[in-house]
């Protein structure tokens, strides 16, 4: 379930179109010896709804209908053929093979039927969701909107039905007896029972969010939530420096940003909780090393350096806790049931269903977002105090758009895009809500990667200033194999790519040279074995220190060992962390067959980091099997932007 940090009701929108989205239509063969009303009835409804399938996944919603009707419509023909039988029917039956094989035409059938149904009810979800009624003007607030919490829980009964009747079609299938069928319609129905297979496990995630959900919106009583805005240009652990936020508040479906409806409450800067950049001393976790070790990073606006969004959103919270216990009277802190934060490339990739909006005389669109807000508002508005003012307004235009878009259908695929990416996290203080998160993986959290081989940049910007809008990053890994262990050379390069002039707020602190800290996530067991930079490296923050010369600062955080550099880029030029390194026992065996899995976390970033991941197979190896991977001679070769977490895989025979 999707659901946007600028605007809830859009979330929900977006839950039920997510749903409507991933509900699957089984693909149905053709019965070629059933007499001619059941096999065309079968075929037209298996059509129509891999059409009608296809039509609603792409939010097309009126042409969906007209194709799912059409293929109920031929179900029912099937049907109504196969009750009906006749001479043919009667003749068929007396061939042995083809009278055997008629035998299964009622599973087929009963199959197209539930199909059928399933399909209906994915249109009543993509209705209920998308074409009016879920989200409506609130009656005590004609400037507000509010949740039809009773259509919510109909629209999860309905997904709950959809996924108990493509249940009963995979067994109508499974009851097929194979053997007695012509060759090739074996595969399709084993096709048709992977798919059902595939649906009932989307089905399951959506129904498990849709029984979350509205105590989410406030059903048991009132929920407030913290939204934070990251700045992707300044990186921090989770994706960018958080400079400004709001609360959302939901009380039985009704929605509220801010705690008024002022342009002033609707969102803040960081700056009004940490009032002169103040620290305070609370309690850490002991993976924390980051916050521990800076000083300027123990205050609520700046604790996200952790790339694990359930520790940055736990700390940001204590120590908005702690700064509003130091300042009775000056600073209000709510109690929050969930901090959600959100980039613009979030609402870039949103855009696309809610349109244009003016704000602040300008006219904000998918194309121009992200280049205003992170970077030609900088020189438009020198002025902080202004700027600030500017970039509120844009937020505030969003989420009014976002509450009731006119096309949900795409908000809900730019917002399943964005939390894909981690450009959308969310961390929930109840519990089964957090589970539901972790389900989904929306939490943003580090992998435990159990089994396997793990790779992970984290960038910190360390020069106050907004260079990351030009870097370009490249990881590259080349792993060969020691027995049962890994052993890997990687390189994680920055591209300084700023040109002169910029506005002062861009360069910031270190001009126009970039000061990435770079941080390499590795196993826990892993061993260095070599490491050096190729442009000047500086000894900060604590962190970053290298005890010795070709000894890398080594942290621990989530089970794994954290390899750490701040690197001084000039402009145009690159600079790299170079690590050479083995991981113990990651090569699996089962008797001749062996396998590597890597999982590599990805950083939300403005652009995408590439990817390089080259593996040598050892002497010998045969049967390999590595799907999405190019094979190169001896080498097999990954190279793609790193948009999401991946896991590669490879197995071979010794």
């Amino acid at each position: 379930m999707n659901r946007s940090s600028g605007a809830p009701s859009a979330g929900i929108v977006g839950a039920a179109a997510f749903v409507a989205c991933l509900v699957g239509v089984l693909l149905w063969l053709a019965m070629v010896l059933a007499p001619y009303r059941v096999a065309t009835g079968v075929l037209t409804s298996a059509s129509s709804l891999e059409r009608a399938e296809r039509r609603l996944s792409a939010g097309k919603v009126r042409e969906a209908r007209f194709e799912t009707l059409r293929g109920v419509a031929a179900a029912e023909r099937a049907r109504r053929g196969l009750d009906l039988g006749g001479p043919l029917l009667d003749l068929v039956s007396f061939v042995p093979r083809a009278g055997a094989a008629l035998e299964e035409v009622p599973h087929v059938v009963r199959a197209a039927e539930l199909s059928a149904r399933a399909a209906r009810g994915a249109l009543t979800v993509a209705d209920e969701a998308l074409r009016g009624g879920l989200v409506r003007k609130d009656p005590d607030d004609p400037e507000g909107s509010i949740v039809d919490l009773n259509r919510l829980r109909h629209i999860g009964d309905v997904v709950s039905d959809v996924r108990t009747t493509i249940a009963a079609a995979r067994r109508e299938l499974e009851a097929i007896d194979l053997k007695v069928l012509p060759r090739r319609a074996a595969p399709r129905i084993r096709e048709g029972i992977e798919k059902a297979e595939a649906a009932d496990a989307r089905l399951a995630d959506a129904e498990a969010g849709f029984a979350v959900l509205p105590a989410i919106m406030g059903a048991e009583g009132p929920r407030t939530y913290l939204i934070g805005f990251q700045n992707p240009s300044e990186q921090r652990g989770t994706g960018g420096s958080i400079l400004q936020f709001s609360t959302l508040e939901m009380d039985g479906g009704r929605l509220t940003l801010g705690e008024e409806r002022t342009d002033k409450d609707a969102a803040m800067t960081v700056y009004e909780i940490d009032q002169n950049r103040r620290q305070y001393d609370i309690p850490l976790p002991d993976d924390a090393f980051y916050v521990r070790s800076i000083p300027d990073a123990q205050r609520f606006g700046n604790s996200n350096w952790s790339p694990d969004w359930p520790t940055s959103a736990q700390l940001m919270i204590a120590y908005a806790e702690a700064a509003e216990a130091a300042n009775p009277g000056r600073i209000e802190v709510p109690e929050f049931d969930g901090f959600i934060v959100v980039d613009p490339v979030a609402v870039e990739k949103m855009m696309a269903g809610i349109g244009p909006f003016r704000a602040a005389g300008h006219r904000v669109t998918a194309g121009n977002i992200r280049h205003l807000t992170l970077y030609r508002a900088y020189g438009l508005y020198p002025v902080v105090k202004i700027r600030r003012a500017v970039l509120r307004k844009v937020v505030q235009g969003f989420v009014r758009k976002a509450i009731n878009p006119p096309q949900p259908s795409e908000l809900a695929a730019g917002m399943g895009e964005a939390l894909a990416q981690k450009h959308i996290q969310i961390w929930m203080e109840e519990a089964a809500e957090q589970a539901y998160v972790e389900r989904m993986e929306w939490d943003g959290a580090i992998k435990s990667a159990r089994n396997s081989d793990y790779f992970y940049l984290v960038e910190q910007n360390v020069g106050g200033n907004k260079l990351d809008y030009f870097s370009r990053h490249t990881t590259s890994l080349d792993i060969s194999f020691d027995g049962s262990d890994s052993v890997v050379s990687a390189e994680a390069a920055v591209e300084n790519r700023v040109f002169s002039p910029q506005p002062r707020w861009i360069m910031g602190d270190s001009g126009p040279f970039h000061k990435p800290m770079l941080n390499v996530y590795v196993p826990g067991d892993a061993v260095v074995t070599h490491a050096e930079t190729t442009a000047p490296r500086d000894d900060t923050p604590p962190p970053a220190v290298w005890p010795a010369e070709g000894v890398p600062a080594e942290n621990h955080e989530a089970g794994k060992k954290v390899w750490s550099a701040t690197l001084v880029v000039p402009p145009h030029e690159e600079g790299a962390l170079r690590l050479e390194y083995r991981v113990p026992g990651v090569v699996r065996t089962t008797g001749d067959r062996s396998s590597y899995r890597l999982v590599v976390q990805h950083q939300p970033r403005v652009d995408p980091e590439q990817l390089v991941v080259r593996i040598r197979l050892p002497d010998g190896a045969r049967g390999v099997r590595a799907k999405g991977w190019e094979r190169r001679g001896e080498m097999l070769v990954y190279d793609e932007p790193l948009t999401t977490d991946i896991a590669l895989e490879v197995s071979w025979r010794s």
